[in-house]
């Protein structure tokens, strides 16, 4: 059982445009209803509604005081509510950066008044999850995922004269931007199964299947972990090009002149 409070954003940005900041956010604020789906997807915690307990908690007054409004006209006993069930695990976190313009570029040529380009452009969204255990408060776990958004532009142009006082002008084009949310949905899917797969190697939990389940659970994440950290953000292998040896070779050659210059003036005073 694990329940979740908050899961929300912490970046504080605005959504950019090309006046400005709006007032929007610039991502999604609904991370408590994906992170709790993403629990519920995963068939491996069961989540219990914690983000509106006032309104459960309520809702189960209103029963309970119904309940015994109609025992003292029928003269029965009051038939109790279920207990609610408590949370083992806290599951607390949140969406701690949204970068912009990581990476752009693009290209284009044109020729005779007829053309055309590309543009494309990369932001980063980060989402950090942590477990908690409700007995103790320790830290059980904590991991962190990060997603990129792709946004490509292409369009093509024609200017030309056809003839003395007639101009063909024509232009077409279209702009694909990865939603915002989308990103950050697949960037919590991917840290709850990181959460998962990491409490698998830490000892936590182990899946049904035993240990040769669990074992290729572990080797394939760090394999694909491994993967991710020999890469920065911009898709770029980090390879260690240092060794332990070096060798240096130079040459060099000097040639000095000296040349002395001696003048004397001898000045008559009037």
């Amino acid at each position: 059982m694990v329940g979740v409070y908050e899961f929300e954003d912490q970046t504080g940005q605005f959504k950019q445009s090309e006046n400005g900041s709006t007032f929007s956010n610039a991502v999604t604020q609904g991370g408590t209803t994906i992170l709790v789906k993403a629990l519920e997807d995963s068939k491996w915690f069961t989540p219990i509604e914690r983000e509106n307990l006032g309104n459960l908690l309520q809702e189960r007054n209103i029963i309970l005081n119904t309940r015994k409004d109609y025992a003292a006209r029928s003269n029965t006993q009051v038939k109790e509510l279920d207990p609610l069930l408590y949370a083992g695990v806290l599951i607390e976190g949140g969406i701690v950066s949204y970068d912009t313009n990581v990476l752009t570029g693009g290209a284009g040529a044109r020729y005779f008044g007829a053309g055309g380009s590309t543009k494309y452009r990369q932001d980063r969204v980060t989402v950090y999850l942590r477990a908690v255990s409700t007995k103790t408060g320790k830290i059980m776990k904590t991991v962190y995922v990060s997603k990129t958004i792709y946004s490509q532009a292409v369009d093509a142009s024609l200017f030309r004269y056809v003839s003395f006082k007639r101009l063909l002008e024509a232009e077409t084009g279209f702009t694909r931007n990865e939603p915002g949310q989308l990103a950050v949905k697949e960037a919590i899917e991917k840290a709850v199964e990181a959460l998962i797969i990491e409490g698998i190697d830490a000892q936590l939990w182990y899946p049904k299947g035993g240990k040769p389940v669990a074992d290729q659970m572990v080797a394939a994440y760090k394999e694909e972990k491994s993967v991710a950290e020999n890469t920065d953000v911009y898709q770029r292998n980090m390879v260690n090009r240092r060794s332990k040896w070096r060798v240096d070779a130079g040459a060099g050659v000097h040639w000095l002149m000296v040349i002395t210059l001696t003048l004397t003036m001898n000045m008559q005073q009037l």
